[in-house]
């Protein structure tokens, strides 16, 4: 078994100006319906859980190795939603779905905050098997 771990950090008014600026493009370029409709939900709150999310899909793609655009992943590929009591819940679609299977993903838990003019998210994910990485001699740590 192996675990992976992703962090991210973005600034809130980065998003607000991206949002002000591209608005509908922006958002279905990178949100899903879902997200969508959780965060307008929130009214005023819109902004900083948009900038959560995206903290958190840039985390994913840490934590799977790809990064947004490597194996076909994008950023609606990965879906944030809340559950009861507001816990977020990671749903992977398409080509991320798909990597994540091929290279053994068990398991992956995100978590997000937001305060003052940062938001930041960490997702860990659990995988089958060993790390292989390219050129590396290294050997990894197990239990």
């Amino acid at each position: 078994m192996r675990i992976a771990c992703g962090v991210d950090t973005i600034r809130i008014s980065r998003i607000r100006d991206i949002y002000n600026r591209a608005g509908e493009r922006f958002l279905d370029r990178v949100y899903t319906a879902g997200e969508r409709h959780d965060c307008e939900s929130k009214g005023n709150g819109c902004i900083p859980s948009l900038a959560a999310r995206f903290a958190a899909k840039e985390a994913v793609s840490k934590a799977l190795g790809t990064g947004i655009g490597r194996e076909g992943v994008r950023l609606n590929d990965m879906e944030i939603v809340s559950g009861k009591g507001g816990q977020p819940f990671l749903i992977l679609h398409g080509r991320a779905k798909e990597y994540f299977l091929r290279i053994g993903g068990l398991q992956a838990e995100i978590s997000m905050s937001h305060d003052g003019d940062q938001a930041t998210a960490v997702c860990v994910m659990q995988f089958e098997g060993n790390l292989e990485r390219e050129g590396s001699d290294e050997e990894t740590m197990e239990e």
